[in-house]
């Protein structure tokens, strides 16, 4: 497979990871929990893609990166179907209080593909390998990882309850981080035959 067609799909799959990532605004765990789930594999893939795409241009530490956040997502998310598994089956027992203070844990798996994605726009910025947009890895990530970071420690520490009124804020950067990667998404859809031609 060609350089322009692995960053084409890494297009798609941030294409298809923002739209995952989407369900997390509806507030319905039906929805949102498979919905984080199939977001961080799709964030998965996307890196990974992303990775070869950019094999000869990125540094290491820009490679290590993408597959770390890759793997990180991945098993994420294998590690909470056992959970789960493990409590629907009787192996795994927890109150009802530490599920409440733990519910965050669920969605975490795109926090570490986003992580390693802004990560990989920091390298990005001294490197350029991309045509044009090289800061955009940054936007495309920060907003849900910076903002999970600190849901996690607050509500670890609060018994899983965050005040009514922090949600508004909290949906609103949710929002911009879905906008944020489609627009990434589609930047590298739109590019890669210029990087093909600029190869």
């Amino acid at each position: 497979m060609s350089k322009s067609e692995l960053i084409k799909r890494s297009g798609w799959a941030f294409v298809a990871g923002s739209f995952a990532f989407a369900t997390i605004l509806t507030n319905s765990d039906p929805l949102a929990i498979p919905g984080s789930m199939i977001s961080a594999l799709l964030l998965a893939a996307g890196t990974l893609s992303l990775r070869a795409g950019y094999s000869e241009t990125v540094s290491r530490s820009g490679r290590n990166i993408l597959l770390t956040g890759a793997v990180g997502a991945v098993l994420w998310d294998i590690v909470l179907v056992s959970l789960i598994a493990m409590s629907s089956s009787g192996i795994l027992h927890g109150t009802q209080a530490q599920g409440q203070r733990f519910w965050i844990v669920v969605f975490g798996g795109p926090a570490v593909a986003l992580l390693a994605l802004t990560l990989f726009g920091l390298t990005a910025l001294r490197i350029k390998p991309m045509s044009r947009l090289n800061w955009l890895s940054i936007l495309a990530g920060i907003w849900y990882s910076a903002v999970y970071s600190f849901l996690f420690v607050y509500l670890i520490s609060h018994n899983g309850v965050l005040p009514d009124q922090y949600w508004p804020v909290v949906k609103f950067t949710f929002a911009i981080q879905f906008f944020a990667l489609f627009v990434l998404g589609v930047v590298l859809v739109t590019d890669a035959p210029q990087e093909m031609a600029a190869a």
